[in-house]
């Protein structure tokens, strides 16, 4: 049992680099809240408190590498992949401010969402032996990529048991590592999903940036098949902050048979009415969609982590993967015939099983539990 206001000061660190590592950051938060609401959690972006002046350039240099050069980008992904952490010393670039301001600080507990981050926290112990703070490290893919990896990590949050088996054959202690799934917000827990017979509900999601896999002209050749089946399919988009798209789609050019919606707050409530999602596989997407108990259909993805990410849509069967419109336009053909039903049924199991082997109920039993053995 921990004892009373003697683990308060809680530092967590996560970067802009996709939404998932700020929404996992969000999620523990709001865990150890619910179990001890006197904690003191600062949620930082180690970019701006190591180098504030470089975070939006390395930012937008992300996304750019990500969109417009994958295989450059990811070369370097799986390089790291399988590159032994210690031999990378890039995160020493970031250490030496971020170190100040842990010092400042002074944690009784570091926790990383961001590989980079994990790095340089672990460089801080290396250069601080004296000070033994205990460090977690939440992965926030469904990946077994080294990058996340430093002697100093005292306990690890993986998505996955699979993840887990890997870390063990690579050192790892079992018992450092936690099968916790990506941590996302509790709202879109649903133990079960409601269906409307006879009817699919599809959700159209692009991310918080509102950047689509689908083609805006093939929200128009949806929108047209609906003509004939708006009573058995219901398909809403949201397009987040584009509101260029939202504009052309509402205004511009407005759907007759979609509901459009722009930047929403209730997304868990969207994700856990709808029977299927067309989304992108970022890790903290796929769990929202597996804790709704809502089932994902993604394009084959480009880039690393992604590509971890569907792999598991696969092997889990909890969702679809399609190679390009004309793949996509195959399922709508689908719906109406009530030949997706079995398979639509088939992924649910499977979400529902795989459910079964993550513990995302107990994530801040185990961060109590790193702090009662420091």
């Amino acid at each position: 049992m921990i004892e009373k206001n003697k683990f308060k000061n809680i530092l967590i660190l996560t970067a802009q680099f996709g939404a998932g590592h700020i929404s996992a950051a969000n999620a523990i938060k709001d865990a150890i809240l619910e179990k001890d609401s006197t904690s003191n959690i600062t949620i930082q972006n180690f970019m701006i408190a190591s180098a504030p002046k470089a975070n939006d350039s390395m930012v937008k240099f992300y996304e750019r590498n990500t969109k417009y050069t994958p295989a450059l980008y990811n070369y370097y992904y799986y390089l790291k992949k399988s590159f032994d952490s210690k031999y990378d010393i890039a995160h020493r670039i970031y250490t030496p401010k971020l170190a100040d301001y842990i010092l400042d600080k002074n944690p009784d507990l570091i926790i990383s969402t961001f590989p980079l981050a994990a790095a340089c926290v672990d460089n801080f112990k290396v250069k601080y032996p004296d000070i033994n703070v205990p460090t977690l490290t939440v992965i926030t893919d469904v990946v077994d990529s080294l990058e996340w990896v430093y002697p100093h990590t005292d306990m690890y949050f993986v998505p996955a048991l699979e993840i887990k088996n890997r870390f063990v054959q690579k050192g790892i202690s079992p018992d450092s590592i936690k099968v916790t799934g990506v941590p996302i917000n509790k709202k879109f827990y649903a133990d079960k999903k409601t269906s409307i017979p006879n009817k699919n509900r599809l959700l159209i999601l692009g991310g918080g940036r509102g950047l689509f896999d689908i083609s805006e002209d093939f929200m128009y050749w949806i929108d047209e098949f609906l003509d004939n089946f708006k009573d058995s399919i219901d398909v809403t988009i949201v397009t987040g902050s584009n509101s260029k798209l939202y504009n052309n789609l509402t205004v511009e050019k407005p759907l007759s048979n979609i509901k459009v919606l722009g930047y929403v707050n209730n997304m868990h409530e969207l994700v856990k009415d709808y029977d299927l999602m067309i989304t992108k596989p970022g890790g903290a997407t796929l769990f929202e969609a597996i804790h709704s108990q809502t089932p994902v259909i993604v394009r084959v993805p480009k880039i690393g982590q992604e590509i971890e990410n569907a792999r598991f849509i696969i092997d889990k069967g909890v969702g679809l993967l399609y190679h390009d419109e004309d793949d996509l336009k195959k399922l709508f053909y689908n719906l109406p015939s009530g030949k997706f039903e079995s398979l639509k049924d088939f992924m649910q199991v499977n979400i529902s099983n795989f459910k079964n082997t993550i513990y995302a109920d107990k994530i801040s039993d185990y961060i109590y539990e790193l702090l009662n053995k420091k």
